[in-house]
C-alpha cells in the first residue's frame, strides 16, 4: 500500500478551529467626519470572549479540547454527535471515549474524552500483535525441542529425556505424535529414565496476580507456560475439552471422555452429571478445584443429543505435554523407564528433534479473530525472553510499552500488565489506540495485520468474522468494518478501520466503562454510519 502522509499547509483547506483567548483587533467606527479608531473597553472585550469560548466549548465534543477539523466534516460530526448522545454514553455512571479520523490524511472527524486512560479490554490485543510483528516478524516461528545426553548403543537414551517448550501456543498433540516419529527415525528404542517437561523459558508466575481468581476454570484465563498444549485448532493453550456424551437411558450418567485423550494421565474427572429425558434442555458445566487437575462435571445431557462438550483449564500445563509426551513415546514401542516430571534442560545435551510452530503472521488469525487470550499472554512473555532473557509479565509489559514510545505514542497514562486485555488494570486512551491503527497502516506488514482482524456481520464465516461475525449484519459495514473488540463486565470497546460509501477510509475508536446500560450498540451504530456515509465536496 502506499505511503499516505499528512498533506502540507499548501494543500490544506480552510479549517475550523476552536480557539481559546484570541486577541481581536481595534475598532474601527464610522462617523460623519470618516473613520476613526476607538480602543475597546477590556471588561467588555474579556467578557465577550468568554461567552464565544463557551459557546464552542458547548457545542464541541466533550473532552475534545481545541482539536482542529475540516469544515467539510461538520456534517459528519453532527451525525456522529447524534450517535454519541445515547443515554448509555452520557449516562453519569458511563465514561466512553471515542476517536474518528481520516485513515489516509490523520485528521481528525470527531473526538471524546480521547485522551482519558481506559480499560482496553481485548482491544489491547492490536498493540500486543502490532508489538510482536515489529520485533519477531512475520515469519517468526516458536520451537519445542528434545534433548537428551548421545544415545548409547541400541537407541538408548542414558537418562532423562528433555521436552523444551519455548512459548508455542499452538502445540497439539498430533505434533507430540511427530516429534516421537523423529525419534524413531534417529534410531531411539529406550529412555533408561524420566521424561523431563521443562518450561524454564518462561517463568512459575502462570497465573495474572491480575486476573480474577474466579476466572481460573474459564478456557480465556489458562495457565501461562513455555511448554504447554491445545486441544484443538482453536489453539486453546492450557485447556482440555470435556465432553459428556448422553446415555441411551436416564438411569445412566454420560459418559465423559477428555480431548487430547492423554489428558486422563492428568486430569481426575468427578462425573456428577446426569442423563436427561430427550427435548430437555443441556446444561453441562465444568469446574476445576483451585490448584488441582479434579475437574467436576455437572448438570445434564438429554436422551439422543449430541454430546455436550466444554473447555476448562488445567494445572501446570508443562506436565500434561510431558505426561502426554511419555504416552506417545510408549505408544510408539518405545521404553520409558521413568515418568514424567518438571525440570530443566541442563547443558551439554544434544538436540534430537525439534518441533516448529505455525508463523506469527498465521497466529495472528486465531489471536484477534477469535480473541484468544493465550495467545496474547504466550506473545508478550516471548517478546520478555527475548528482549531480556525473562519470560515475564513484566519484562514483556515493557517491550509493549517501548514499542508504542519507539512508533511515536504518548505513553502518557498508558498501563500493560498483561498481553491480553484480561486483566481490569490496564489503560490505554481512545488517542492511543487510534495512534497505533493510523501507525500500522504504514507498514510492511499492513495486509497481515489487518487480513486478521474480526470483519462485521459475515456470519457464518467464522474465520473471516471472529467475533465480530453477527454483529451489524445487513448493513453498509457488513464485510467492510474490520476491528478489534473488546468485553468484560462493565467494559466494552471497538477499534478497527471502516471504509465510507466514497471510499473514504476511518480510523476509530471506542471506548467505555459503565455500570448501567452498555454502550455496546453505540459501536454497531457508529460502525454503520461510518460505511454508509458519503462526504458532500470531497
Amino acid at each position: 500500500m502506499a505511503d499516505r502522509r499528512r498533506q502540507g499547509p499548501s494543500a490544506t483547506p480552510a479549517r475550523e478551529v476552536v480557539m481559546v483567548g484570541a486577541p481581536r483587533p481595534l475598532k474601527v467606527v464610522r462617523g460623519t467626519r470618516g473613520p476613526r479608531s476607538r480602543p475597546v473597553r477590556w471588561p467588555f472585550l474579556v467578557a465577550i470572549a468568554m461567552l464565544a469560548v463557551a459557546a464552542l466549548v458547548a457545542a464541541a465534543p466533550p473532552g475534545s479540547g481545541a482539536t482542529v477539523y475540516d469544515p467539510r466534516d461538520a456534517a459528519l460530526r453532527r451525525e456522529v454527535s447524534k450517535v454519541m448522545s445515547d443515554p448509555s454514553v452520557t449516562a453519569s455512571t458511563a465514561r466512553v471515549g471515542a476517536v474518528v479520523a481520516d485513515a489516509s490524511t490523520r485528521r481528525q472527524v470527531y473526538v471524546r474524552y480521547a485522551n482519558t486512560p481506559l480499560a482496553p479490554a481485548s482491544a489491547q490485543k492490536t498493540f500486543t500483535a502490532a508489538a510482536a510483528m515489529y520485533h519477531l516478524g512475520t515469519g517468526y516461528r516458536w520451537s519445542t525441542d528434545v534433548y537428551s545426553a548421545p544415545l548409547q548403543a541400541g537407541g538408548v537414551v542414558p537418562g532423562r529425556l528433555y521436552l523444551k517448550g519455548r512459548g508455542d501456543p499452538t502445540l497439539l498433540e498430533r505434533d507430540l505424535t511427530a516429534m516421537v516419529s523423529g525419534l524413531r527415525a534417529k534410531g531411539v528404542t529406550r529412555v533408561a529414565g524420566d521424561v523431563v517437561a521443562d518450561a524454564s523459558y518462561f517463568d512459575d508466575v502462570r497465573y495474572s496476580p491480575y486476573w480474577s481468581t474466579s476466572y481460573a476454570s474459564s478456557y480465556y484465563a489458562a495457565q501461562v507456560s513455555a511448554l504447554t498444549l491445545s486441544p484443538d485448532t482453536d489453539y486453546d493453550a492450557g485447556t482440555v475439552i470435556v465432553a459428556a456424551t448422553p446415555s441411551t437411558s436416564t438411569a445412566l450418567a454420560p459418559r465423559i471422555t477428555l480431548t487430547p485423550p492423554t489428558a486422563s494421565t492428568h486430569v481426575t474427572v468427578v462425573n456428577k452429571a446426569r442423563t436427561s429425558a430427550a427435548g430437555t434442555a443441556t446444561t453441562i458445566a465444568v469446574s476445576r478445584k483451585a490448584g488441582t487437575n479434579i475437574v467436576t462435571v455437572t448438570g445434564q445431557v438429554p436422551v439422543k443429543h449430541a454430546a455436550a462438550k466444554k473447555w476448562v483449564t488445567v494445572n501446570d500445563p508443562a506436565l500434561l505435554a510431558g505426561r502426554a509426551f511419555r504416552a506417545r513415546l510408549v505408544a510408539a514401542g518405545i521404553r520409558v523407564d521413568g515418568t514424567a516430571v518438571r525440570g530443566t534442560t541442563p547443558s551439554g545435551q544434544v538436540l534430537l528433534t525439534r518441533h516448529s510452530s505455525m508463523t506469527l503472521g498465521r497466529l495472528l488469525v486465531p489471536f484477534l479473530k477469535l480473541s484468544n487470550n493465550s495467545h496474547g499472554e504466550a506473545i508478550a512473555k516471548t517478546l520478555g525472553a527475548r528482549a531480556t532473557g525473562k519470560g515475564t509479565w513484566a519484562s514483556g509489559t515493557a517491550v509493549l510499552r517501548a514499542y508504542a514510545a519507539r512508533i511515536g505514542i504518548s505513553t502518557t497514562g498508558m498501563r500493560f500488565v498483561d498481553g491480553s486485555g484480561l486483566a481490569r488494570a490496564n489503560r490505554l486512551t481512545p488517542n492511543q489506540l487510534a495512534g497505533l491503527l493510523d501507525k500500522v497502516q504504514r507498514t510492511s506488514w499492513w495486509a497481515t495485520f489487518r487480513g486478521a482482524l474480526p470483519v462485521a456481520g459475515t456470519d457464518p464465516v467464522r474465520w473471516t468474522g471472529g467475533t465480530l461475525a453477527k454483529r451489524m449484519r445487513g448493513t453498509a459495514a457488513a464485510g467492510n468494518l474490520r476491528a478489534k473488540n473488546g468485553n468484560l463486565t462493565g467494559v466494552t470497546s471497538l477499534a478497527g478501520y471502516v471504509t465510507g460509501a466514497d471510499g473514504r477510509r476511518y480510523v476509530f475508536v471506542v471506548m467505555s466503562t459503565f455500570s448501567g446500560t452498555s454502550p455496546r450498540p453505540v459501536e454497531d451504530r457508529l460502525g454503520v454510519l461510518l460505511a454508509g456515509w458519503r462526504m458532500a465536496n470531497r
